[in-house]
């Protein structure tokens, strides 16, 4: 996974494109942890693969992580071409409803960032 933040845009940027692992749960935290003082949170999440995640110690960091990010998440775009994965991220958009969360396929991606401000 490639992670990258910007705390002037109170954003998270993150590639996924095979399987999830403990250390990419670390840097994802790292990056969370950076954006701590910011009061909200914007995520792009660019998925070309997504293979489950290596261990069940990734996929319990991943849950607790998003779970922590929750109060500050304002704005979560996905974009992928995996179909299941767009249609999860729009059923929680109505599951959470102090967070705004889209899904774009991969050929989307400009509408997306544009959705997100950037």
């Amino acid at each position: 996974m490639e992670i990258s933040y910007s705390k002037d845009k109170s954003l998270i940027t993150y590639v996924i494109d095979g399987k999830i692992t403990s250390e990419d749960m670390l840097q994802l935290q790292f990056a969370r942890d950076q954006l701590s003082s910011n009061s909200t949170l914007k995520v792009l999440a660019i998925v070309t693969s997504f293979k489950g995640y290596s261990s069940l110690e990734a996929l319990k960091n991943a849950l607790l992580g998003d779970f922590k990010m929750l109060p500050k998440l304002s704005k979560y775009a996905i974009v992928t071409d995996i179909y299941w994965l767009r249609k999860v991220v729009s059923l929680l958009n109505f599951l959470l409803p102090k967070s705004e969360l889209q899904a774009y396929s991969i050929r989307d991606q400009k509408l997306a960032e544009e959705w997100l401000g950037l």
